[in-house]
């Protein structure tokens, strides 16, 4: 199977971000035989939705499997391929078996009040009988080539600013009615992941996500400099 993993840093903050955190996922992209691409120019603004660019890649490119991660992660060394989540090729018969899922993240809709602002958003766009049923944060994804859909870009000049991209995403999975699954939370492990299901970053997460903390980037950078030689230390 073809896979690569996407991430994406714009300007010279974020760029210093990659810095530390790249590394990582070169060495998770080595141990998973994956490609890794990095989109270093914004395409749109805001600039989170250049993610989208994820569909032209999967079709031009042949990827079978894309996985995406925010700059802002450190990927543990003993990380398993997420992806292999989201494969799960089940044999019947001696015949592979096509996966059950196209897309997966952390549906962080399920402990944080995320819902009025995506049904806000529906209905915004004329959608006023919408019923999320989910909201997945988009900082860690899998995605296969049946799910693109979900990567439609927004009417041209009318891109909504609504968590950067996030909730129009999670619009866009609904409308497509992809097949989604939520991963485990030790594979998105944000500070409010940490404190609502009781992890230890350092032991217990495969993918540590500072979202929200882009407010002090120096911070951010000193706080990621401190967890990066933190799981060194414990081997990971």
């Amino acid at each position: 199977m073809k896979k690569a993993l996407v991430t994406q840093a714009f300007g010279d903050k974020w760029h210093k971000v990659l810095e530390l955190t790249k590394p990582r996922m070169e060495s998770y992209c080595q141990r998973h035989k994956i490609d890794l691409i990095t989109f270093e120019k914004p395409l749109v603004e805001p600039v989170q939705y250049s993610k989208l660019a994820i569909g032209n890649i999967i079709a031009t490119k042949g990827y079978e499997q894309v996985t995406f991660l925010d700059c802002d992660v450190l990927v543990t060394e003993d990380c398993h391929d997420i992806g292999d989540i989201i494969i799960a090729d089940r044999a019947c018969d001696g015949k592979l078996m096509e996966p059950e899922f196209d897309f997966i993240a952390l549906d962080e809709g399920a402990f944080l009040d995320r819902k009025p602002g995506l049904n806000g958003l529906a209905n915004a766009f004329g959608l006023n009988d919408f019923n999320p049923r989910f909201y997945f944060n988009t900082g860690v994804f899998v995605i296969t080539p049946k799910a693109v859909g979900a990567l439609s870009q927004p009417p041209i000049g009318l891109f909504p600013n609504h968590f950067a991209e996030q909730t129009w995403m999670n619009l866009q999975l609904h409308l497509w009615s992809t097949a989604t699954l939520s991963i485990d939370p030790i594979y998105n492990c944000m500070t409010s992941v940490e404190e609502h299901f009781g992890l230890d970053r350092y032991k217990d997460a495969n993918i540590i996500h500072y979202a929200g903390q882009s407010a002090d980037m120096n911070k951010l950078i000193e706080t990621i400099k401190a967890d990066d030689a933190k799981l060194k230390e414990l081997g990971r």
